[in-house]
C-alpha cells in the first residue's frame, strides 16, 4: 500500500505544478504587463488583443499556435531562432510549459479560404501554457531581452493566436499517470516476488 500510496501523491504533485490552482491575473498584473507590451513594436491591433486575453483570464491552460517564416538564409535564422528557443523554453518548462507539437512545413498553403494571402510558412510549433498569468510573467521577463532579439532577427513574419483544447488526446497529464502507475506497478511486482 506505501507504494500506491507513494504514487497518488507523486501524482497529485505534479497535477498541483502542472495544472496549477486556477491563479487568475490581478489588476495590478494586467497593468504590469500590458505596460511591458505597449512598449514592445507590436501593432495597436496586437496589443488590444493581448488586453482583451488577460482581461478575461479563466486561470486555465491554452495552447499558442504559431506560424513562422524565418528569413533568409534559413541556415542562420534556424540557429538564431534556436538561441531564443532554448532560452525562452527553459522559462517555460519551469512555469509548466512546454512545446506541445513542433513541425516544418512539407509544401506552401494548400488550402487558403476567404483570408489575406499569406505564405511561405517554414515552420509551426504549438505551445502549452499552464495560464495566462505564465504567458505574461514570461512576457515582462522576454521582451526587450538579447534572446528576444534573436527571435526578431529569425523571423521574416509570424503569425500567432491562443487556443484552448476541446479534445486532446495526446494529454501529458494522461502520460505522467500512465508512467507514475507502471512504475508503481513494476516495484510492487519486484517487492512482492
Amino acid at each position: 500500500m506505501i507504494i500506491w500510496g507513494v504514487a497518488i501523491v507523486a501524482y497529485c504533485l505534479f497535477w498541483a505544478w502542472y495544472d496549477g490552482f486556477g491563479n487568475k491575473i490581478s489588476e495590478q498584473d494586467l497593468n504590469r504587463y500590458m505596460a511591458c507590451i505597449e512598449q514592445s513594436e507590436l501593432s495597436e491591433e496586437s496589443v488590444a488583443s493581448y488586453q482583451n486575453f488577460f482581461a478575461t483570464d479563466d486561470g486555465k491552460e491554452f495552447f499558442m499556435v504559431n506560424l513562422l517564416h524565418l528569413k533568409e538564409p534559413k541556415s542562420e535564422s534556424r540557429q538564431l531562432l534556436n538561441k531564443y528557443t532554448s532560452i525562452f523554453v527553459g522559462k517555460l518548462i519551469k512555469r509548466a510549459g512546454h512545446p506541445y507539437f513542433v513541425g516544418l512545413a512539407q509544401a506552401r498553403n494548400i488550402e487558403n479560404l476567404n483570408c489575406e494571402v499569406v505564405d511561405g510558412w517554414t515552420t509551426t510549433a504549438l505551445m502549452r501554457y499552464r495560464s495566462r498569468k505564465d504567458l505574461g510573467e514570461l512576457l515582462v521577463d522576454t521582451f526587450r531581452s538579447e534572446h528576444h532579439g534573436f527571435k526578431l532577427a529569425a523571423l521574416e513574419k509570424t503569425f500567432a493566436f491562443p487556443a484552448s483544447a476541446i479534445l486532446n488526446i495526446g494529454s501529458v497529464r494522461s502520460l505522467v499517470g500512465l508512467v507514475i502507475t507502471l512504475i508503481a506497478a513494476v516495484t510492487h511486482i519486484v517487492l512482492v516476488s
